[in-house]
């Protein structure tokens, strides 16, 4: 097991190295090699394995809107990838520095610093790109195939603090420094022709999915403006930021393109407003006054509206919100940034019956949609309606790992005093974000106060899967 688990540690090593801060030089192929014992399936196991690190470790953001915004700009530029295919999975973490990373079995990685420093869904979607190009040209599994014959010794000591250097820089930085040596600079080399390859087909992704290639050369250069910002645990692991070469290469591969009609989303103002409010610990009265500046610039400043319905919203001035809404709902009644906003708008001025009707009309239109079923259940709630909430969320959680969801169905379990359904729900909950010892506090409670023989038979498989997967977890950091 343990011989597993090294490995397993060794190919976050290479996943680590592999972002969007390398570096170009060298010559490559382009294809996908066939690797040695590195299935397609594999990939995917290890990027599981990084999730249950991830979650642990790293603040993810569980805001549905902004994973909605995010999983569809992915899905729209995985649809025109070439190469392996995978089930892309891509979140956002809370962090002011610019990067994101890519990992094995499609897991894509971005920290709020990056879109909060973009001016353009284009540059954002260039970052995208080269991520996902990474994966789809399995550069990870490539990297491997190189360093199978070579000596791995030196490698597996700063291998623990590697798998933290993606997820905590903070925790691992002694470790990484006291272990570079000449096998990891070999990796990194090899790396660097893994980046120009992901630059030149990442243009093309993003060509052939409606974006401006000009977008990625364009991101490249405010990169260059932003090495202070930029994740120290990759840092250090690059000999020199990007380079001239590099950025031209990919100013010269956009500007071959035939020019075409671009097309940009106003998610993606959205979605960089709702960072800005609620994700960059920037002072409201500062990110107020900047969305105030923007409006009388431009009156169509959908995005600035947004970020002064936001702050408003939050700041508890229902009059500027409310104004600000309305400008919003001329144009965008139907767009999910805009309903979850109006719903925080109308609960909070006491209006939650009239957020649950306008709710239920969106949820027959989006049965399964994550952003409209929280928000309805949120209103539920609010309404003194627990039961219809219940309904509500026991369907969306039968399609998917809703971190909201089971927040608000909690709520709703407490509510109606349901305490085994509570305790049962918190467990799943404390072991979905790698917090072991709650969530074993929380099924031994379950086992307690739950009669129910299913009820009892299904917490008895909790218990054992929070025994395996913090065995698990416990192994991978070794």
């Amino acid at each position: 097991m343990i011989l597993k688990v090294r490995k397993t540690l060794k190919l976050l090593l290479i996943a680590g190295l592999l972002t969007c801060g390398g570096t170009g030089a060298s010559d490559f192929n382009i294809g996908t090699a066939g690797v040695r014992g590195m299935t397609v399936e594999k990939e995917k196991e290890l990027g599981q394995y990084f999730m249950l690190v991830a979650r642990s470790q790293l603040p993810i953001v569980y805001d549905p809107v902004l994973s909605e915004y995010l999983t569809g700009t992915v899905g729209r530029m995985a649809a025109q990838a070439q190469g392996v295919r995978y089930p892309f999975e891509s979140f956002f973490v809370e962090d002011s520095s610019v990067n994101a990373a890519a990992f094995f079995g499609g897991k894509v990685m971005v920290n709020t610093g990056l879109i909060a420093v973009t001016d353009t869904e284009s540059e954002f979607a260039g970052v995208l790109a080269h991520e996902m190009t990474h994966i789809t040209q399995r550069h990870l599994a490539r990297s491997i195939e190189i360093q199978s014959d070579a000596q791995t010794a030196g490698i597996l000591g700063m291998l623990g603090g590697l798998i933290l250097g993606v997820v905590n820089p903070a925790l691992a930085m002694a470790t990484v420094s006291a272990s570079i040596n000449g096998v990891q600079q070999t990796s990194i080399n090899y790396t660097r022709s893994n980046e120009e390859e992901a630059d030149r087909l990442g243009v093309d992704l993003m060509y052939r999915s409606g974006f401006n290639p000009e977008g990625m050369p364009g991101m490249f250069r405010k990169l260059r403006t932003l090495d202070n910002k930029i994740n120290p645990a990759f840092e250090m692991l690059l000999t020199h930021p990007l380079s001239e070469k590099r950025v031209a290469d990919a100013e010269n591969r956009a500007r071959q393109l035939k020019k075409n009609r671009y097309y940009e989303s106003d998610d993606y103002q959205f979605a960089k407003s709702r960072v800005l409010a609620r994700y960059s610990k920037l002072p409201r009265d500062y990110l107020r006054g900047e969305a105030e500046r923007r409006i009388r610039g431009n009156p169509d400043d959908y995005g600035a509206w947004y970020l002064l319905a936001l702050v408003a919203t939050d700041g508890g001035d229902r009059a500027t919100a409310g104004k600000a809404l309305e400008v919003l709902n001329r144009k965008f009644s139907s767009n999910l940034f805009i309903i979850d906003t109006m719903t925080d708008y109308l609960i909070g001025s006491g209006k939650a019956a009239s957020a649950a009707e306008m709710l239920e009309k969106q949820l027959k239109k989006h049965p399964d949609n994550e952003v409209v079923a929280v928000n309805l259940a949120q209103s539920y709630l609010e309404s003194g309606k627990p039961d219809s909430a219940i309904q509500v969320l026991r369907r969306l959680n039968r399609t998917r790992d809703s971190v909201v969801g089971k927040e608000l169905l909690m709520k709703a379990y407490r509510s109606k005093k349901d305490i085994c359904s509570m305790y049962q729900l918190n467990a799943e909950l404390m072991t979905y974000r790698g917090r072991w010892e709650e969530a074993m506090m929380n099924a031994n409670t379950a086992l307690r106060v739950c009669k129910n023989k299913n009820d009892v038979m299904r917490t008895r498989a909790l218990v054992s899967k929070i025994a395996k997967d913090q065995s698990l977890y416990k192994e991978l950091l070794k």
